[in-house]
């Protein structure tokens, strides 16, 4: 749930306030302390005038200056915020308030000022030691969105329309849903209206989920859902099972902390259940789709188990009982914060929002490729989408060519500033819905899910398994061998104190080949160990997979000896192949596996003809034909390809 403004509340308190101030003369410190409480109250545009009054009555503190940027970041007052992040780095220098300035950064990108980011990203980079740490990672990140941001040019065919009034109101709305009644549904932090039209004073406005309906473009009133879901505490973020069953919202459990709840809608006096709770953590944004002609639920979370801040899991749904819980994994989670999942079955996308990925400034939409195995790489969905302020909670319906998204762009109706508050905003494509999907069958279900692992098993190429110099059987020209790849990476992993040997002499030229075989040789391995249990798998579905493998050689014999050497290392390979994990795969490459699967090797030996032709050849220059990181390069064979058939 994104936070958003109780407008009337704040401006009865600032109007007290106010009143108290010109009566008493309070002092800085008194303002300070109301600024202390309405930020630990969540109430950050409250807590920016106190500590803007502070400023006026005593400028230039800079512990005020830093408190003030940051409920002024917090309430969306970006050029403020940006003025007196700079205040505090220029007086500071990254000794009390380093994050100073990577805020800088991200508010001048919320300000278009891209130009500017990019400088302020490349200090951020240039001052941050550890080039592999979370700052840094943002940093560049932010560089890539500034490029972005001045590059990538509006999407002209797509059309954006800012909800109108009663939908979108002056306070937040996010959250847009439609729901198998046809309505939409959202969520809004308004207040609630009395017999004569008035806004109630609540004291505290709670987020509640509203419903409203349109005809012939008019949107009727929005009503709020009944108490069994807006029991008086923040709900919200709405999405239903696959049958209309049951639905599935977010309710504040304890301050700042959401849990995920499950209402049956076969009995209207259900209270409801919890789906998901997660003690000291936040678990929320539900979405559920259809994968693999099972439930789904997709949310966001900070719970232990992910890359950092919020990230988006999965977990299998059956009925109001959910399964094992995973984080979809680095390639969409990051450091920073992704959520408000969402998952079109039509072109089997997801759509989720960062904060942290490469984008135009504060939150971005962006889709990926989804796949079981592994989501595809996340694309910045751009403008107009995308834009400075932050945008959030993409869905999209490919049939009916139409979409929602929440933004706190400029445009947004506003009371406390242009980009304060969110609204909601529906995208439409011109042209003809998509044809709904064929019929699917069993043997469709299957044709899909071999395809899948096949795609998987691609993904993890190319596997480059690595040999010690004229290994395995050397000064042989035969073209098999008895030993397996285990057995010959063991061997040369025990070569490695005669390679630092070799380079003695040089400072330092050890740690080249150190680093080769850390990064090459030993990961190789591994990275043929993981393609192995996923390979099992495949053919333990009744698949028959063929795996192509190419051999090279360093130039030190000649080339027809080198398709030899390079046959004897493919053929290690198959050797590993049929005795790892217990000779699983052995039924497989014999042909006599008893559910059809098959597994096929064939062998490219390309020897000297494409070595590198930089690599000595010389068999007077050893440090440089046998014991360099050039030449261990390329004494290898790749798993270049995965063909395969269900």
């Amino acid at each position: 749930m994104k936070p958003g403004k109780r407008s009337l509340r704040l401006l009865v308190l600032m109007g007290a306030v106010l009143m108290a101030m010109a009566g008493s003369a309070q002092s800085a410190a008194q303002l300070i302390t109301w600024g202390d409480h309405a930020m630990a109250l969540g109430e950050h545009y409250g807590a920016s005038r106190y500590y803007g009054e502070a400023l006026q009555a005593a400028p230039g503190i800079m512990e005020t200056q830093w408190k003030y940027a940051e409920a002024c970041r917090l309430s969306h007052q970006y050029g403020e915020a940006a003025l007196f992040y700079d205040k505090v780095q220029r007086k500071d220098h990254g000794r009390k308030h380093p994050e100073a300035l990577p805020w800088l950064a991200e508010m001048q990108m919320s300000m278009v000022q891209y130009h500017d980011a990019a400088r302020t990203w490349a200090k951020v980079k240039q001052k941050e030691l550890d080039k592999h740490s979370v700052v840094a990672q943002r940093a560049e990140n932010g560089l890539e969105g500034c490029r972005l941001a001045m590059e990538m040019k509006p999407d002209s065919i797509v059309e954006v329309e800012h909800l109108p009034m009663p939908v979108n109101s002056f306070a937040s709305e996010f959250g847009a849903r439609i729901g198998p009644d046809s309505a939409l549904y959202f969520t809004s932090l308004r207040g609630n209206v009395n017999a004569d039209g008035e806004v109630e004073d609540t004291a505290d406005y709670k987020a509640r989920i509203f419903r409203a309906h349109e005809n012939a473009g008019k949107w009727s009133e929005p009503e709020a859902l009944p108490i069994n879901v807006d029991n008086g505490r923040n709900n919200a973020n709405s999405t239903w099972s696959l049958d209309g069953r049951w639905y599935f919202f977010s309710r504040e459990e304890a301050p700042g902390e959401f849990a995920i709840h499950a209402l049956d809608l076969h009995h209207m006096d259900d209270t409801g259940t919890v789906l998901l709770r997660v003690p000291g953590s936040t678990a929320t944004q539900p979405m559920v789709a259809a994968i693999e002609g099972a439930e789904m639920l997709f949310f966001a979370s900070n719970m232990p188990g992910g890359q950092g801040g919020m990230d988006i899991w999965q977990g299998l749904l059956v009925g109001n009982k959910l399964g094992e819980l995973k984080p979809l994994g680095a390639a969409v989670n990051t450091p920073g914060n992704e959520v408000t999942p969402y998952f079109d079955a039509t072109d089997s996308t997801l759509y989720f929002s960062s904060d942290f990925l490469p984008g135009l400034g504060g939150y971005d939409l962006f889709k990926c490729r989804y796949s079981t195995a592994a989501p595809g790489k996340p694309e910045n969905m751009g403008p107009p989408f995308n834009g400075p302020a932050n945008d959030l909670y993409p869905a999209y319906d490919g049939k009916s060519r139409q979409g929602w998204f929440t933004s706190n762009r400029e445009g947004s109706f506003a009371e406390e500033g242009s980009t304060c508050c969110n609204d909601l905003y529906r995208f439409r494509y011109p042209g003809q819905a998509k044809e709904p999907p064929p019929i699917i069958t069993v043997d469709t279900v299957r044709a899909i899910e071999a395809a899948k692992r096949i795609t998987s098993l691609r993904e993890k190429l190319p596997i480059r398994l690595y040999f010690h110099n004229d290994e395995p059987n050397p000064r042989s020209w035969d073209t098999t061998t008895t030993l397996d790849y285990a057995q010959t990476f063991r061997s040369y992993q025990a070569l490695k104190p005669t390679y630092d040997s070799a380079w003695s002499s040089i400072a330092g030229g050890s740690a080249a080949f150190d680093a080769f075989f850390g990064d090459h040789v030993e990961a190789g391995y591994a990275q043929l160990n993981d393609f192995i249990t996923l390979l099992t798998e495949a053919l333990d579905e009744g698949q028959q997979i063929t795996l192509v493998i190419r051999g090279y050689a360093s130039p030190l014999a000649k080339s027809d000896y080198n398709k030899n050497l390079s046959m004897r290392r493919i053929a290690s390979l198959a050797n590993y192949l049929r005795r790892a994990d217990g000779a699983k795969l052995l039924p497989y490459l014999d042909g006599t596996a008893v559910n059809g699967g098959r597994l096929t090797l064939v062998a490219k030996p390309f020897g000297k003809s494409t070595a590198d032709t930089s690599v000595s050849d010389r068999l007077d220059d050893l440090r440089h034909s046998v014991y360099s990181v050039g030449a261990a390069k390329e004494r290898r064979i790749e798993v270049e390809q995965v063909m395969g058939t269900p």
